[in-house]
């Protein structure tokens, strides 16, 4: 199943529902890959607890077990994280496949001023903080009572089974197709030609030239490309890897060559593009 996802179109919906609930929302693919997320300013509370090794190491914990557990029960999940704000992971299904995620929250809850001042303090000395700074911050979040939140997750999980009727996410479920798409993720990081599709499909080029445009609607020349860019934006995100061995990763060797090709399909340089995804579900 080959899954696209419109995230102009995405966005759009991200920061509605971020303007209506002041709740900090993205979206995911199956993978755990972010792909969106709004507003684009993560809370100073969030910053700077993912400024240290260990927050954000805990960080990517707390969100990974929530969206393995919403991947495996099929349903929404709410949990409290481990800095204590709350998050919610919404599946998105197109019929018995999860094809991704919608998360949100980053919401206070109602503690005690005692249970609020032992959490702080805890944080603090095992992320070594200062106080002042992340009480401050904590103050600035808004505070939402759980039967908010529960609604908020419901209206989410309505949209979510029209985010394909509406061009948000397009599913192909073409079997060559598919192998094709599977064909060039596998070999991302290698020389792919007509040629060499057509060999190992055994298909002639102009059956190949009429499936990349019948289902893929672009050449297959593109469609590699943009197959390229997709997996460089994924290692920018979740990894720390050079500029110059993502190149090498996704099959692109000339450095000068990748940049201007990212720079034309998502609008920011590689570095870019990193920092605008500080989010991130991996360390």
């Amino acid at each position: 199943m080959i899954i696209n996802f419109n995230i102009e179109k995405l966005d759009t919906l991200l920061l509605d529902f971020y303007k209506l609930t002041g709740l900090t929302i993205s979206v995911w693919d199956s993978n755990f890959n972010q792909l969106s997320y709004q507003p684009r300013d993560m809370p100073t509370f969030c910053r700077l607890i993912k400024s240290t090794k260990l927050g954000n190491k805990r960080c990517f914990e707390s969100d990974k077990e929530l969206c393995t557990r919403t991947l495996t029960t099929s349903q929404p999940q709410t949990h409290r994280c481990h800095a204590g704000l709350i998050d919610t992971a919404i599946p998105i299904k197109f019929k018995d496949t999860i094809l991704g995620f919608l998360m949100f929250g980053q919401a206070t809850s109602t503690e005690t001023d005692e249970e609020l001042n032992f959490m702080l303090k805890k944080i603090c000395h095992e992320l070594k903080l200062e106080e002042n700074l992340l009480r401050k911050a904590h103050g600035d979040l808004t505070k939402y009572q759980p039967d908010i939140v529960k609604s908020a997750a419901n209206i989410l999980k309505m949209a979510t089974r029209y985010l394909w009727l509406s061009d948000m996410i397009k599913i192909d479920n073409d079997d060559l197709t598919e192998k094709i798409d599977e064909y060039i993720r596998a070999n991302i990081d290698k020389k792919i030609t007509v040629d060499s599709i057509c060999k190992q499909f055994n298909i002639s080029k102009n059956k190949l030239y009429s499936l990349a445009q019948t289902r893929l609607n672009m050449t297959i020349g593109n469609y590699i490309q943009k197959l390229r860019i997709e997996a460089a934006k994924n290692l920018l995100t979740t990894t720390d890897l050079p500029i110059y061995a993502i190149c090498n990763a996704i099959g692109i060797v000339e450095y000068n060559y990748f940049t201007k090709v990212f720079k034309k399909q998502t609008g920011l340089t590689p570095l870019k593009y990193r920092k605008q995804f500080p989010l991130s579900l991996h360390p």
